[in-house]
């Protein structure tokens, strides 16, 4: 599985997957008319905005056979490590390849605490995020600009590199 820092020339295909996956996961959760309507521009913008230059985050793209299989966008953010997004092509979910982006970004969060922000009623993925050792910190309710509004829940892992965990290769977010 070969693992790389994205750069601007993934904007497409990271915004692409990105808005894929949320069409997948995210159906029933939240309003249909978003995932159809303006939730493609928004995340293209978001990349473009991201990945133009500028921004401390890092973006981790796994290649697949047929372009982008997964990526993870971390932000660091002093004593901690924000995951704000970690997908997987929708159809190569439980290969294996959201585990090994969790424990990269595990790994470059290194002593400092990484953190994550899942959608409550998301349950494969916090299932996933269970798995692999991550903690529920906190509930709150998210407001999008859109006017719905959902309830998250934070998960962490402590600072620590992710060879001192168990491995749990069969799953993927």
């Amino acid at each position: 599985m070969n693992i790389r820092q994205g750069t601007a020339a993934d904007t497409e295909a990271v915004a692409a997957l990105h808005t894929r996956s949320w069409r997948t996961a995210y159906t029933g959760i939240l309003p249909q008319d978003y995932l159809d309507g303006p939730l493609a521009d928004r995340q293209a913008v978001l990349w473009r905005e991201r990945l133009a230059g500028g921004h401390t985050g890092h973006l981790l793209v796994v290649d697949g056979g047929d372009g982008v299989a997964g990526f993870a966008y971390l932000v660091p953010e002093g004593e901690r490590v924000l995951l704000d997004n970690l997908h997987v092509e929708p159809g190569l979910k439980r290969s294996g390849i959201g585990g090994v982006l969790l424990r990269h970004a595990r790994d470059h969060a290194g002593s400092r605490e990484l953190y994550l922000e899942v959608l409550k009623r998301n349950t494969a993925a916090i299932a996933f995020y269970e798995r692999h050792g991550g903690i529920r910190a906190r509930e709150f309710v998210e407001r999008f600009p859109e006017g719905f509004e959902v309830d998250v829940l934070e998960y962490y892992w402590s600072g620590m590199r992710s060879d001192t965990v168990p491995r749990r290769s069969s799953h993927a977010s």
